[in-house]
């Protein structure tokens, strides 16, 4: 095994690496490329190393990043994936080591990273390299097909009195300022989503790049929420490349002011409609387990519950 530097043309080893792994949350090379935009190299930092065999094969890598929403100079995302075929052979080890390595120029003070509960012989990998786990994230299904809205529009449409549903890519056509509008809303909602350190807003152009400029964003199944022409809860999805008839939930969020009337409820409802006209058969999503009003909603409506996935910290 090489451990060397990645490059761009590691891109679809390193999806397959992933995708064998996670089987069943499959990513295609122009998701990773997108996500891997958010870091310009000099705010925002992220490097990766890979495994390659002889033939050039890539069968695990690791990495380090910023984490935008929480970031600071010295606090770092880090990930290490091995392709099933070749676990238990010391690939993990030598690639955290050379992680570790590649890190330390930068002082680490914080490091982060997640697994799913499942995943025995990856929890004990981490705690035995000083990870200790902070949190837990539920993970929910939703059978798009046998949703019934009715035993909650009365509440939603008692919420939404006097106050329009629209979507994105309806005001995109009508209101100049929609960018700006909802990145004011989002910025404002996000600081109240439960994580694990300090909310760093993002500009307005990585709310472009990050969300609106997404590969698989769905305009159309954006909804909002407008009290006169203000925009004040929304919800969202995004679509799978490599899993057709599965949508994944982003934010569902209300500005402070406004919680507690039903009106995510009333937008979550919206969603499940766009999913079962469009013939998605499932609508996931994932909870942090501090974000009680939103688990409740989903429980509400449905949503079956999966394992966790386990949030993970290290003070190197």
């Amino acid at each position: 095994m090489t451990i060397r530097p990645f490059e761009d043309h590691d891109y679809p080893g390193i999806v397959s690496v992933g995708n064998a792994i996670y089987s069943d949350y499959p990513w295609s090379v122009d998701e990773t490329r997108h996500e891997d935009a958010r870091f310009d190299g000099v705010r925002f930092v992220q490097r990766r190393f890979v495994a390659a065999l002889p033939d050039g094969r890539v069968v695990a890598h690791s990495g380090f990043h910023h984490v935008p929403n929480m970031y600071h100079p010295q606090k770092f995302w880090v990930d290490v994936l091995v392709h099933p075929e070749f676990q238990r052979r010391g690939f993990g080890s030598r690639l955290y080591d050379h992680l570790m390595a590649g890190l330390a120029p930068s002082r680490p003070v914080m490091l982060w990273s997640n697994v799913r509960e499942t995943f025995a012989d990856s929890l004990r990998f981490a705690k035995r390299r000083g990870f200790a786990e902070i949190r837990r994230a539920w993970e929910s299904r939703l059978d798009v097909a046998s949703f019934n809205p009715a035993p909650f529009q009365a509440r939603a449409e008692a919420a939404m009195n006097r106050m329009a549903v629209v979507t994105v890519a309806e005001e995109r056509e009508r209101d100049p300022r929609c960018r700006e509008k909802l990145y004011d809303m989002h910025v404002e909602v996000l600081a109240d989503v439960p994580q694990p350190d300090a909310y760093t807003p993002q500009t307005i152009d990585q709310f472009q790049q990050r969300l609106l400029d997404n590969p698989a964003y769905v305009p159309g199944g954006h909804f909002l929420a407008k009290d006169d022409n203000r925009y004040i809860a929304e919800s969202f999805v995004f679509r799978s490349e490599e899993r057709p008839d599965v949508l994944y939930q982003g934010l569902t969020a209300t500005r402070r002011e406004y919680r507690g009337r039903g009106i995510a409820l009333a937008l979550k409802l919206r969603v499940v409609a766009f999913a079962k006209q469009r013939g998605y058969r499932e609508i996931r999503t994932w909870n942090d387990t501090l974000n009680a009003p939103m688990l409740h909603i989903n429980e509400t409506m449905g949503f079956v519950r999966q394992p966790a996935w386990v949030m993970l910290a290290k003070a190197p």
